[in-house]
């Protein structure tokens, strides 16, 4: 570990306070840095804590307290909210989850290359008029790699992580989670991980349900942890299922801090992104969801093409609820081949998501930030940023204050 006086500390503003994908893999990643000299101070917008399971829990688990702030209205008064947050804790560094998140960082702590700006876009698609081609810029998806190399500041594909050691059956005892929702242990169980919310997540797990439904004479049970604005939808589908089942066929069990126990009892994990990463690491055989109703079950013959498109695809299907239907029975009537594809995925998972091998990754941008990024940089975003506000102004829904944090409808995180 580095000495003390080298350590290095870095401002990491989340997306959210909220359990959410992104918002897990930055404070795992905040936690992997500390072994590479760098101590993250994690803040979040006020706004977005609800009570109940939350990223406060997540983050005080591994040793940090993400501190709120009150969301600013304007990218001045964010830039000066930023400022006042990278000056209060002596940061070196600025990390930003998400491009929305960018303006206030450049006009605010990194003003004229005071401190190096690094960006996170965990999300399916890099806009060239919001990514700046002076900062460091990290994404996830392998296919985003084509289109953006050559940048002044770098593009770096470090993948969501997984923590090998928590992120198996071994660390958990799934036993108290299913007693809690009377989840039968005698029967097969299929397990979704996920924001419930309209945009981009929703559809896949509706179309579980009903093929879960169609499957009732398996056993099957469809497990569902996580929260969001299709929630209340959600439930009624699923009261709605087990009502005309007879049955509990579908579980809702709200959102966790921890959701291992979820992993760690399934027999199949069906999901996208970082979840379906998680899955894999558990050792389960998994279904990849797509957005649109698109379902491929990790194998030997698709993995490449499903890392590299990050367990995410926008293929629309005619019929995906039977595609479902018919990767459920294949796994579901066979054990054997369940147990070989989950101990495949064990092993893709410690090769390519290891939070121990991504945070080395995130300690080296950090480094070369701090090597690299300085006035010429910063000076270098300067046409993008008047190119931005020229447009802002000249639209012809008139001008609208640049916000620090998202807007209520979340983009594509992974």
């Amino acid at each position: 570990m580095s000495a003390v006086s080298t350590r290095r500390r870095v401002l990491v503003q989340l997306n959210s306070a909220g359990i959410g994908g992104t918002e897990f893999n930055a404070v795992d990643l905040a936690a992997g840095v500390v072994e590479h000299g760098y101590d993250s101070i994690l803040v979040a917008p006020k706004d977005t804590f609800r009570p109940g399971p939350s990223l406060l829990e997540v983050a005080k688990e591994r040793g940090f307290d993400i501190e709120l702030f009150d969301r600013p209205q304007s990218t001045f008064e964010g830039a000066r909210t930023m400022r006042h947050l990278a000056d209060k804790h002596r940061v070196d560094v600025v990390h930003v989850y998400g491009s929305w998140s960018q303006r206030p960082a450049y006009w605010g702590p990194c003003f004229l290359g005071l401190r190096p700006l690094v960006m996170t876009i965990y999300e399916m698609k890099v806009n060239a008029d919001t990514a700046g081609a002076g900062m460091e810029l990290i994404i996830g998806t392998g296919y985003l790699l084509d289109g953006i190399q050559g940048r002044r500041g770098g593009v770096h594909l470090i993948s969501p992580p997984v923590d090998l050691e928590r992120d198996t059956p071994n660390a958990v005892d799934d036993a108290p989670f299913l007693a809690r929702y009377r989840i039968r242990n005698d029967l097969p169980r299929v397990v979704i991980v996920s924001r419930l919310d309209n945009d981009l997540k929703a559809l896949s797990v509706e179309l579980a349900m009903r093929a879960c439904s169609q499957l009732a004479d398996t056993g099957v049970q469809l497990i569902i942890v996580g929260r969001g604005n299709a929630e209340d939808r959600l439930l009624a589908m699923a009261s709605a299922i087990n009502a005309a089942r007879g049955r509990p066929i579908v579980h809702m069990v709200g959102p966790l801090a921890d959701p291992r126990p979820a992993y760690a009892c399934a027999d199949i994990v069906v999901g996208m992104g970082g979840s379906a990463a998680r899955g894999l690491a558990f050792g389960k055989p998994l279904i990849v969801a797509g957005e649109f109703g698109w379902f491929k079950t990790f194998a030997p013959d698709t993995e490449a093409a499903l890392f590299r498109n990050s367990f995410w695809s926008d293929v629309i299907s005619p019929q995906p609820v039977a595609d479902l239907v018919q990767a459920l029975e294949a796994l579901l009537c066979s054990p054997e081949k369940r147990i070989n594809l989950g101990r495949r995925g064990r092993i893709f998972a410690a090769q390519n998501f290891g939070l121990k091998q991504m945070s080395a990754k995130l300690a080296q941008v950090y480094s070369r930030a701090l090597e690299t990024y300085g006035p010429r940089h910063w000076l270098s975003d300067i046409p993008l940023e008047l190119g931005f506000l020229g447009r802002r102004f000249t639209s012809r829904r008139g001008y609208r204050p640049l916000m620090l944090h998202s807007p209520p409808v979340q983009s594509r995180h992974l």
